[in-house]
């Protein structure tokens, strides 16, 4: 059917019919039949961008179909440009970056959480943390405070053990004025960034819980197994002990506390407090 006051097909078909026993009507003469992605002239090309709903908005099919999405042109275009031919080379360049890829890929990581004491970088594998919160007020317990035991915590309205890990593991609390260890970790003396980590693990009567607190929290991160490092035997603090392996980290080492000595080793203490 065809609009007389603009000359265009009220419904234009998307493939109009050419042929002897269908000729082309004297009032449709202008109205082209739509051409191949193959066959469409160089000063079409992008027409959208030129001329369409991109451009300056002449195209006077825009009267019809309002939007340039739904002219057959751009999807006659979109269409030649997914079944285009992949250029040479194209396909073996990706099969070699996704091997590549794969290739890299070390599926042995461990995810752990790097904090602070004193001057020295420590981690602990997630599977024994429980909670990361803030430093708040530690209750002595007569008689049993002074050693590693410094005393009960509220978290979460229970209370639980707190424990001092520097003294655990030996560790010098930090001199005043002493110049931090070189490196891309950022050290930070500052009250407010201290936090009290919780960690637990199955026991006889219930998970055994701790509470300990630490100067600086760096944040969780997965390392590599094939990045870890043997604990030398040459490293004299009380601490290597506890320490299953080191790694580098952002210009400083970290070292790796083995889970299970360790909190066999607060327990102990606690215990003969």
């Amino acid at each position: 059917m065809i609009d007389a006051s603009s000359g265009l097909p009220s419904n234009p078909p998307a493939h109009p019919s050419v042929g002897p026993g269908n000729p082309v009507p004297p009032s449709a003469e202008r109205i082209e039949a739509i051409p191949s992605a193959a066959a469409v002239p160089v000063d079409r090309e992008d027409c959208w961008r030129r001329i369409g709903v991109t451009g300056d908005r002449s195209c006077r099919e825009l009267e019809t179909y309002i939007h340039c999405r739904n002219c057959p042109v751009m999807a006659e275009a979109a269409r030649a440009f997914f079944d285009r031919l992949a250029p040479i080379g194209y396909l073996e360049s990706w099969s070699g970056i996704l091997e590549e890829r794969g290739a890299r890929r070390d599926l042995e990581v461990v995810s752990v959480l790097v904090f602070r004491l004193a001057d020295e970088w420590l981690a602990l594998p997630t599977t024994a943390l429980v909670e990361v919160t803030k430093e708040r007020r530690c209750h002595r317990v007569p008689h049993r405070t002074g050693g590693v035991l410094e005393g009960l915590v509220n978290i979460r309205g229970q209370l639980q053990l707190c424990v001092s890990v520097q003294r655990l593991l030996g560790i010098e609390g930090a001199a005043a004025g002493k110049t931090p260890p070189a490196g891309d970790l950022v050290r930070v003396d500052d009250p407010e960034l201290r936090r009290l980590l919780v960690v637990e693990r199955p026991g006889r009567h219930g998970p055994d819980r701790w509470v300990f607190p630490v100067d600086q929290v760096a944040g969780v991160i997965r390392v590599g197994q094939a990045t870890l490092r043997a604990v030398p035997a040459t490293v004299s603090q009380s601490g290597a002990r506890f320490c299953q392996a080191l790694f580098d980290w952002q210009g400083v080492m970290v070292g790796i506390l083995d889970e299970t000595r360790f909190l066999d080793g607060l327990n102990d203490q606690v215990r003969s407090t």
